[in-house]
């Protein structure tokens, strides 16, 4: 069947109009069914939001503004979400911008614990956008505040006074680094002529630990040998006291018969016998003393080396001649190059000083506490190659400690870092 030549226009004018509505109803939104719901978000100020942009849940396009219209709380602004969506309760209704001059858009921001749902034709209030006008603002605000740091910097610098003391600040720093140099040089050409004599202690010393090592076997022997639960001291002390009570008990006995003796010869025996309970009641507490004030203390620590693993094994000896006063004898890495430590010191745990020998070379060093159980250590020896060794330990039990210990600190190349454990008895 053949059709006519209207029949063939009317056909293709049909199917143009349908297709013209079909593109109409869908590009312009239209729909026959289900539209959704509505909510209804206040704002202070919507930015140029317009009726038909995009409404979005965490970047997904949930619906459309539906319309835009001014209430005495601000701008009211209807919301049309599509059908099955479901708004979580407590989300931020902020208005955004694609890009920085893009289409606006109402975001979203889904809430940190869900709580509900927001029911249709809900009234929820908005956040006000951040738009560029506000950036702008900010950035006056930003600019302004920099203006005024820079004129008070100008003030400052500007000012003749501060010029030439900044001048004269940095002339006497280029003067006390000349002197310095001076004061290293002379501290090394002192080394260098001195050396031979540095040598000598050295070897002195070590020949005098050496002597005390031996000295120290013999006494441990000694007590060993009397009994190992430390009798020996409570002995000596019982024996210094008693020494001191009774030559207190002559001296009271001899005054006592010194009004009564009438013989010449008989009273200067008394005088005498007086004269040396005193003397025996002086050296007794002299003794009694220094033996109350003498306390020795030794300590063993196993380190390793934190980049090569290589261990090694030091041994110390702090005896303390009074509250204030104080020795150190060690000896570090024992067995493979020993090297010895003597020093004489004065402070208290707080703080203290010390000075003499490190690691066989002249030094000094300081020890401070850093807390209950932290302290900290500084030594500087060697005048000819100045070296820095720093040290920490942290008690962990009674008598345990967890140390660290950085050789050659201001020498990069030679550098060791030692961590490991001490004991001390």
């Amino acid at each position: 069947m053949s059709l006519s030549t209207e029949a063939k226009v009317g056909t293709v004018s049909v199917i143009g109009l349908v297709l013209l509505a079909f593109m109409i109803v869908h590009l312009g939104g239209f729909s026959f069914g289900d539209k959704g719901y509505p909510v209804y978000a206040v704002f202070n100020q919507v930015g140029g939001l317009k009726a038909g942009n995009a409404v979005r849940y965490a970047g997904v396009d949930i619906g459309r503004v539906e319309g835009i219209s001014v209430v005495p709380e601000g701008v009211k602004v209807q919301l049309m979400i599509n059908p099955g969506v479901q708004i979580p309760a407590g989300c931020r209704f902020v208005i955004g911008t694609d890009g920085l001059l893009g289409e606006k858009f109402v975001d979203i921001v889904p809430p940190r614990s869900n709580s509900g749902v927001i029911a249709p034709h809900a009234v929820v209030r908005g956040e006000d956008p951040q738009g560029l006008d506000t950036l702008v603002a900010n950035a006056d605000k930003v600019l302004l505040d920099v203006q005024k740091l820079v004129q008070a910097l100008n003030d400052i610098l500007g000012d003749e006074k501060v010029k030439a003391a900044l001048k004269e600040s940095a002339l006497n720093t280029k003067e006390i680094t000349a002197r310095l140099s001076e004061f290293s040089a002379a501290l090394a050409r002192m080394a260098v002529n001195n050396e031979a004599d540095v040598n000598a202690l050295v070897q002195n010393l070590s020949a005098m630990s050496g002597n005390l090592r031996d000295i120290a076997g013999r006494v441990d022997k000694l007590i060993a040998g009397i009994e190992n639960n430390g009798q020996t001291a409570a002995d000596i002390r019982e024996m210094l006291h008693n020494l001191k009570i009774t030559s207190a008990r002559v001296e009271r006995m001899a005054a006592a018969l010194e009004g009564v003796a009438a013989d010449p010869e008989t009273a200067q025996n008394i005088k005498d016998t007086l004269r040396n309970a005193r003397d025996a009641t002086a050296k007794a507490n002299k003794m009694l003393a220094r033996f109350e004030q003498v306390n020795i203390r030794a300590g063993f620590e196993v380190t390793a080396n934190t980049d090569t693993g290589r261990r090694r094994s030091d041994a110390d000896l702090r005896i303390n001649t009074s509250p204030a006063d104080f020795a150190v004898i060690g000896v570090s890495n024992i067995g493979e190059k020993s090297k010895m430590t003597v020093q004489a010191g004065k402070g208290t745990e707080e703080f203290a000083g010390r000075a003499g020998i490190v690691y066989g070379k002249p030094g000094v060093g300081v020890d401070t506490q850093l807390g209950r159980s932290l302290s900290l250590s500084v030594d500087a020896y060697d005048p000819n190659d100045l070296r820095i060794k720093l040290r920490t330990q942290y008690k962990i039990a009674p008598d345990t400690f967890i140390v660290g210990q950085t050789d050659s600190l201001n020498k990069e190349a030679e550098r060791n870092t030692y961590i490991g454990i001490r004991r001390e008895f």
